[in-house]
């Protein structure tokens, strides 16, 4: 197996964390799009994609896909830092204990607001819709629609979501108290966008 990132693993860690104490077990390709939202978020907050720690592609099966988060979900599950649940995944009390210590590092601090963010849109919104508003990402749905490989916010067509997360700034303002609720409007906006062209 390939070197695992401990960013990736620190972000899978708690994100299945964040979902299993807010709506239960959750599944890898979840875990996956969790943490794609979280790198996105990282964007809207003027971030630069390439500080994220990894990668992310759309590919034909799973969109959005990271290795290097593929890898590291292994090597967690390998370690029994997650216990299986039917087809999703929960938090070990051994998982729980290597994410709390994992939590003390100020290695990964800067990722808690995006991580936090993102897991805390499922308050809001079921599970389902934030992978269905997620896959309507612009940069994914083009990679969709040319149903090939494609890394994934590395392209100059991706300044549509820089306009989108532009607009969202200002209508927003800078008293938000959370990364959730710039997702929540995103994706709803997303989701709406998507009903409007099905009518």
């Amino acid at each position: 197996m390939s070197e695992v990132s401990p960013k990736a693993a620190f972000d899978a860690l708690f994100v299945a964390d964040r979902i299993n104490r807010s709506t239960g077990p959750v599944s890898l390709d979840e875990i996956q799009v969790f943490i794609y939202l979280a790198c996105l978020l990282a964007l809207y907050d003027g971030k630069p994609v390439s500080k994220w720690g990894y990668g992310f592609l759309a590919t034909p099966a799973s969109s959005p896909f990271s290795v290097d988060l593929f890898n590291a979900i292994e090597s967690l599950k390998a370690a029994r830092l997650f216990s299986p649940h039917d087809e999703k995944v929960v938090l070990s009390l051994r998982g729980q204990d290597e994410l709390a210590m994992w939590c003390e590092l100020d290695w990964f601090a800067d990722r808690v607001p995006y991580l936090e963010g993102a897991t805390g849109a499922s308050a809001a919104m079921p599970v389902s819709s934030v992978k269905a508003g997620v896959i309507l990402e612009p940069d994914i749905s083009r990679a969709v629609a040319l149903d090939v490989p494609k890394e994934l916010l590395e392209d100059p067509e991706f300044s549509e979501v820089y306009e989108q997360f532009k607009v969202l700034r200002t209508s927003l303002g800078d008293a938000v108290p959370d990364h959730m609720v710039p997702a929540v409007v995103w994706l709803s906006f997303l989701l709406e966008q998507a009903d409007a062209a099905r009518r």
